[in-house]
């Protein structure tokens, strides 16, 4: 397999990074985030504004924005939203370069945040290029944000506009636990990501904890289509029985409803997105090589149901191979009460991801293919 992260780079030394790349004079760096109610979403800011010199820090603010919030949950997300702002005023070396509302939902509850993002990111897009290094933090970003966000900018990295795009991540399964979606629309295939003519598939959903109805979502959508089910499943993992814990919660959608064979799950390192990204790139190609002669046109389609970094590796994967990216997106988050407290966050250190630039080029300076 020959693939753009083949060879990666990859680090929990968030802060020791950073901290050797802005000891360079002339180094810039600008963080887009989603303000939301998550406060994971400004921990990678913060770190760097401890570590930044003058003028070297700047960010985006993409303020989450969903329809009603009268209820209870409601109301105490936008409190958790407001502890957020507040952390965020209280950074004094960091420039605001642009901040604007992104809409998750549009009046009738399709999802548009991805639309939102990629029109407000482009309008402000001229003032990104003079940046040395761009990171998208999505920690906070739900996946049809962050998806078609960073396709856009490593597309515009590889046509050399932009010089470094990176991710950084604060993926922690505890707090991701107290966190609970709801309110789940129909499948839709996310912004930029969709099925481009007809198509037979082979479909790999990366799946967590209590997936049955999204599960049944995104099959009924591409069904007439699909001639084989891969799921995902997090192992290695914390805790190392996380796998069996997820195969037994939804052991009746994919065993009895779908008819999944245990030969066809697959493990992924839960730390390391470039292990997912590596294994859907072999079966994509494998099952194109082997059954495309036999049934036509056939593709992987990649379903984001599990945790942040999984969901990263996805991305790489469906970037690379232009694949068709089906997902149900949430129209409410229920948040326990108690879920962030007593979380030190920033004890944590974010993972970093270095995308595109300097470590993929070619000693004649161009970009690798």
């Amino acid at each position: 397999m020959n693939g753009r992260w083949t060879d990666y780079f990859l680090t929990e030394r968030f802060t020791a990074f950073w901290t050797e790349i802005l000891a360079t004079p002339g180094e810039t760096v600008c963080v887009l985030f989603g303000l939301g109610f998550d406060p994971r979403c400004v921990v990678s800011l913060r770190r760097l504004s401890q570590i930044a010199g003058d003028g070297q820090l700047s960010y985006v603010t993409m303020r989450l924005q969903t329809l009603g919030s009268g209820d209870l949950p409601g109301k105490l997300l936008d409190s958790m939203v407001a502890e957020n702002e507040k952390a965020l005023a209280a950074i004094s070396n960091a420039t605001c370069i642009a901040s604007s509302d992104v809409l998750l939902q549009d009046s009738g509850r399709y999802p548009s945040g991805g639309r939102s993002a990629l029109s407000f990111i482009g309008g402000i897009f001229d003032q990104l290029k003079p940046f040395r290094h761009i990171i998208v933090d999505i920690g906070g970003l739900p996946r049809s944000v962050f998806y078609p966000l960073i396709s856009f900018l490593c597309k515009r990295a590889d046509q050399g506009v932009l010089a470094n795009v990176h991710v950084a991540v604060l993926d922690d399964a505890a707090i991701d636990s107290k966190i609970q979606l709801s309110e789940f629309g129909d499948a839709d295939y996310i912004h930029t990501f969709r099925l481009e003519g007809a198509k037979k598939m082979v479909w790999l959903p990366v799946i967590g904890s209590h997936e049955r109805d999204r599960i049944l979502k995104i099959f009924a959508q591409i069904k007439s289509d699909c001639v084989e089910t891969c799921p995902i499943l997090p192992f290695p993992a914390l805790p190392l029985r996380k796998a069996d814990d997820i195969l037994i919660e939804n052991s009746d959608v994919l065993y009895q409803e779908l008819g999944i064979t245990p030969g066809n799950i697959l493990l992924c390192d839960e730390r390391n997105p470039f292990d997912i990204y590596r294994k859907i790139l072999n079966i994509h190609d494998y099952y194109r090589d082997k059954l495309a002669p036999l049934v036509g046109d056939i593709t992987a389609v990649v379903s984001p149901l599990s945790s942040k970094l999984l969901s990263l590796g996805m991305l790489l994967a469906a970037i690379e191979r232009h694949l068709p990216v089906s997902y149900v997106e949430a129209g409410l988050y229920n948040v326990e009460a108690d879920a962030f407290d007593g979380c030190a966050l920033l004890d944590y250190e974010p993972l970093e991801v270095w995308l595109t630039g300097e470590p993929y080029r070619r000693e004649d300076g161009n970009a690798h293919s």
